[in-house]
């Protein structure tokens, strides 16, 4: 037979986002962010958080913030699908080769594009 524990939380100090909107006569709509139901119209900014403040003191034993933990199928593929040819070439003669000519090229084009910029800063002057 499983037995089962109920935990009485404590009240603790939590922040809450408010989303408040000043009209031009000066009236207020506040609402929390994260709870829309929550939504208070009022003559003043200040009334407004007050009547906000009001209607969750009065429903915070209904309120409840829960955190589950749920698992999800994985999908077939991979986040980083490159990973399953990670250490292809390991044991292949050319590699270095083939790494050796990679870095060469890529300079060759760091300096064609070092020299199209020189160009262009020349040409603007």
């Amino acid at each position: 037979m499983e037995s089962s524990t109920l935990v009485t939380s404590q009240t603790t100090n939590s922040k809450i986002n408010i989303v408040l909107e000043t009209r031009e006569d000066g009236s207020a709509i506040a609402s929390i962010l994260e709870l829309p139901q929550y939504r208070v119209e009022a003559t003043n900014r200040e009334q407004a958080l007050a009547i906000l403040k009001d209607l969750v003191a009065q429903h915070k034993n209904k309120i409840e913030v829960i955190t589950m933990e749920i698992q999800l199928p994985q999908a077939e593929q991979s986040e980083r699908p490159w990973m399953k040819f990670a250490g292809v070439f390991k044991d292949d003669p050319d590699f270095d080769t083939v790494q050796q000519y990679i870095q060469e090229y890529r300079q060759e084009l760091d300096a064609a594009l070092n020299i199209e910029d020189f160009n262009l800063e020349r040409d603007a002057s």
